[in-house]
């Protein structure tokens, strides 16, 4: 009976060649979107162009600055279902796959401006800021990709802006400098996500040349509840304001907590409470 147990708990094993996390998102992926095979579904995905972009409004607080939208990801599945990021891109992480997905935004994105382009030509461009994982950023395969995507465009540099998560940029903080310093001088723009997610520190700032400060949810959130954490984002505010760096109120959700970071004088906010994200191609 021993051996018999033994035997099954054998089969049953996963394979050697495959870690705790490679087995759980395997079974999330199944269970959650009926995939058998996670890494080639993505592919297909890719090959397919069954990615969507979405765009969510970043709306100015301050007059004469310029439009923003943060650039979304959306998967479309059977029935016209649409997956969210959160249903694929753990899966995408595990098997190193962030790169071709990152790589396939901003060529797609590149494609739509450059249509948007010839069929308004009056069109004034806003800002479009592209999310990067850690493995794109750290990558400088990525940021010559970049470059010769725009330089085979006629969209303009400026209005092309990457976003680094702060714990990443904490993380790798020379992958960061050295990505920033890359695409840098061809004009692109950069935005640091999430600031004050853990606490609120400039340490790992210093060197990036940042355009954008987001200042992460749970702060914004709290401004008209807590006295603490409306004095973190007035002094984010300050420093940000007086080293050159504008600041976004992430998560807004209210017309009080708008009006809050408008008299602190927060530059842009985002949040439900705008605009939801929606298909890029619906943007006016």
């Amino acid at each position: 009976m021993a051996k018999a147990d033994e035997k099954t708990a054998a089969q049953s094993a996963a394979p050697a060649s495959e870690g705790v996390q490679t087995v759980y998102l395997r079974s999330f992926a199944e269970e959650m979107m009926g995939w058998s095979n996670p890494r080639h579904k993505l592919e297909l995905a890719l090959r397919d162009n069954q990615f969507l972009l979405f765009a969510q409004r970043i709306l100015p607080l301050t007059p004469g600055l310029r439009e923003c939208y943060e650039i979304l990801l959306r998967l479309r599945e059977e029935e016209d279902n649409l997956l969210p990021p959160g249903g694929f891109i753990p899966v995408a992480e595990n098997y190193g796959m962030m790169e071709d997905i990152d790589c396939w935004v901003v060529r797609n994105l590149l494609g739509w401006f450059e249509r948007r382009l010839r069929s308004e030509p009056g069109w004034q461009p806003p800002i479009f800021c592209v999310n990067l994982s850690l493995s794109s950023f750290g990558s400088f395969q990525f940021a010559r990709f970049v470059r010769r995507e725009l330089e085979g465009s006629r969209v303009p540099p400026d209005s092309l802006c990457f976003e680094l998560n702060e714990i990443d940029a904490i993380a790798q903080p020379d992958s960061a400098r050295a990505f920033v310093a890359a695409l840098k001088p061809a004009g692109c723009r950069f935005t640091l996500d999430g600031f004050g997610s853990a606490r609120v520190s400039f340490a790992h700032v210093k060197g990036l040349a940042i355009d954008f400060l987001k200042i992460d949810g749970h702060l914004t959130q709290h401004i008209l509840r807590s006295r603490m954490q409306l004095a973190k984002v007035k002094a984010i505010n300050t420093a940000c304001q007086r080293f050159g760096m504008r600041t976004i109120g992430a998560f807004v959700e209210t017309d009080e907590t708008l009006a809050k970071l408008r008299e602190i004088g927060v530059d842009y906010a985002q949040g439900f409470g705008i605009a939801p994200p929606g298909p890029i191609g619906q943007l006016r």
